[in-house]
């Protein structure tokens, strides 16, 4: 349900009857803006995330709000200790402690749970031998467990690639069970700690949309770690690397999503959305596009024919750099990416000394935002968890809006509670509880609706259920017998949002029972009431009244015994019918209470 109720032994006697009227009416509508769901998450490398270069951190900030977690970029597996790995600090990560230390605090203030990633660092071969030992493997768990322990972090993030690109096809038969093993060891090893996994992993389809079976990344066993796994963050980019082409075409991410969707639970798998763009020489036939006087071999050859990357926020000064034409930039829909042509000089000296100009043809694809906001879609589209960005600190900016405008359009809808409660009972008595839930200006039908309670200084305590009736109402009729705040909570349903009305109170006042010992009196005899006073409190005031002129004034007194019961005495001052009444002053927390008017006739 999402409200952690938590049932009370309360001293409340409890009758789920119908009221079929209500009290005097407090308005108590609650409808509050649902919050975001979070549908987004990332990695934020080490190089993004200090105090000179803090664009990682400070985009998670201030995107938090679309964030379940967040991944640094921090760690890597490297070969050597009592497991044969060690965790530590990724290497090039420069004064890592201070750094970590300083971006824990920020993403703590705002709010984010943090699962850095660890990613493998060891070489060819050194993960799957790790792992292919139960020895070496739980000591591996162990050591992770004791990262995540010792800085307080919310779980961790497994980046090892090493199986997929550098290991070989040929070691996954053997490396697979081991894979899984490791994964459901160390899932439950961080459960028991309240910790959570994500397991980063390349895609289970291959380039030609084919999956599952020996296709794609097999290795890493989705269906197998799924159970063990919180998030199963798929790297749905790269499609092309060594040539010219789509980083991620939609429709190869479609398929990836879909067919995960339909093995593993949804709700545990994210979709990878590269923030970057990476750029190639063009070629004719086998040779590169190149124009002017060319080197053949060297750094400058090197330059003009690598495949180059940048992040998402640097393409645009880039294309400038070399003068492209913004207004060239194409959008493909069948890819959902962004391409452009431009020239590239580069200026090289050739054997004479001479300096030489070479232009080359290249090409750059990317995910622009309206791409990025395409593969975010499949969320909804597939009941994803959430989508994944390499990475948060090198991203278009603009992505931002469309992601929080598309989370905004996956929110549940808001409920409205409104509650009407009496603003005080005597003890022991039913109190006529209605509520209204509305939504979207309908009502809300079909859901049980949950009466709380709250005494002073204590938790909500759920008394008793009712279903919503055709025009969302709801009446309940509770014994009171203790002073506090009551609500109606509405659970929420797919597309609408749970919510509680506003708390209102109820104040207990003294249940008083006053019964003359005769109704008739001589004038000037003395009249005896006996009056009882619920709860008993001992030594409580009770004071009988008489209406004179539309005013009640006192005739007489007198204290409770610890059962509640007070006799008053008065004396009676004239002939013909008087109307009295009894009146217990408040203690204990019991306001003060009144019994029905009497009659006394004096003659």
């Amino acid at each position: 349900m999402g409200r952690g109720l938590r049932v009370l032994a309360v001293a409340l006697a409890v009758t789920c009857a119908l009221a079929a009227q209500v009290g005097l009416v407090r308005p108590g509508p609650a409808m509050a803006d649902p919050p975001l769901p979070r549908i987004a998450t990332g990695w934020m490398p080490y190089w993004f995330t200090t105090p000179k270069a803090p664009q990682g951190i400070a985009n998670a900030v201030a995107n938090a709000d679309v964030l379940t977690e967040v991944s640094p970029f921090w760690y890597s597996a490297v070969k050597g200790g009592p497991a044969g790995v060690r965790v530590v600090f990724n290497p090039n990560f420069t004064d890592a402690a201070n750094n970590a230390g300083w971006s824990m605090a920020q993403l703590r203030a705002a709010g984010l749970s943090v699962l850095p990633a660890i990613a493998d660092g060891s070489g060819k071969g050194t993960m799957a031998a790790v792992l292919a030992n139960p020895a070496t493997r739980s000591a591996h768990v162990a050591d992770i467990v004791n990262l995540v322990m010792t800085n307080g972090y919310d779980g961790i993030d497994l980046d090892y690639e090493q199986f997929a690109f550098a290991d070989g096809r040929s070691t996954w038969v053997s490396t697979q069970p081991n894979w899984t093993a490791f994964v459901t060891e160390l899932g439950a090893a961080l459960k028991a700690q309240g910790k959570l996994l994500s397991v980063t992993i390349p895609g289970p389809c291959s380039t030609t949309n084919v999956c599952g079976g020996m296709n794609g990344y097999w290795v890493y066993d989705m269906a197998g770690i799924a159970p063990a796994a919180d998030r199963i963050r798929i790297m749905t980019y790269d499609f092309h690397y060594n040539a010219p082409g789509a980083i991620a075409p939609i429709g190869w991410v479609t398929t990836t999503a879909q067919y995960a969707a339909s093995i593993v639970p949804a709700s545990k798998v994210v979709i990878g959305i590269p923030a970057y763009a990476r750029s190639w020489t063009l070629k004719t036939g086998s040779q590169f596009r190149l124009s002017g006087t060319c080197p053949t071999s060297g750094s400058a050859y090197r330059q003009l024919t690598a495949m180059a990357s940048t992040t998402a926020a640097q393409i645009g000064g880039v294309l400038a750099s070399v003068g492209a034409d913004p207004a060239s930039v194409q959008y493909d829909a069948a890819t959902a990416e962004s391409w452009v042509e431009y020239d590239k000089p580069v200026t090289w000296t050739d054997g004479s000394g001479a300096q030489q100009t070479c232009v080359a043809r290249r090409v750059m694809w990317w995910v622009p935002p309206q791409g990025v906001l395409a593969r975010t879609q499949l969320v909804g589209q597939f009941g994803l968890g959430g989508v994944a960005f390499w990475t948060i600190g090198g991203e278009d900016p603009a992505q931002w809006p469309l992601v929080r405008g598309y989370a905004q359009q996956l929110a549940p809808a808001a409920t409205a509670v409104s509650l009407v409660v009496p603003p005080s009972v005597p003890f022991n008595t039913q109190a006529a509880i209605t509520a209204v839930a509305t939504s979207a200006g309908a009502p809300v039908t079909g859901v049980e609706a949950i009466l709380q309670f709250q005494a002073p200084g204590s938790d909500w305590a759920a008394i008793a259920s009712a279903p919503l009736g055709p025009d969302g109402a709801v009446a309940f009729a509770p014994t009171i017998t203790a002073s506090g705040q009551w609500r109606v909570f509405v659970p929420g349903v797919p597309g609408r949002a749970e919510q509680a009305s506003d708390p209102q109170p109820i104040q207990v006042t003294a249940a008083v029972v006053a019964r003359p010992r005769q109704a008739k009196v001589r004038k000037g005899d003395t009249v005896l009431v006996r009056v009882v006073a619920q709860p008993a409190r001992p030594g409580q005031r009770v004071v009988v009244q008489v209406l004179r002129k539309g005013s009640w004034t006192a005739v007489g007194k007198d204290r409770t015994n610890a059962r509640g019961v007070a006799k008053v005495r008065f004396q009676m001052d004239r002939k013909g019918p008087r109307q009295y009444r009894a009146m217990a002053q408040s203690k204990g927390g019991i306001l003060v209470g009144f019994s029905e008017p009497f009659t006394v006739k004096g003659r």
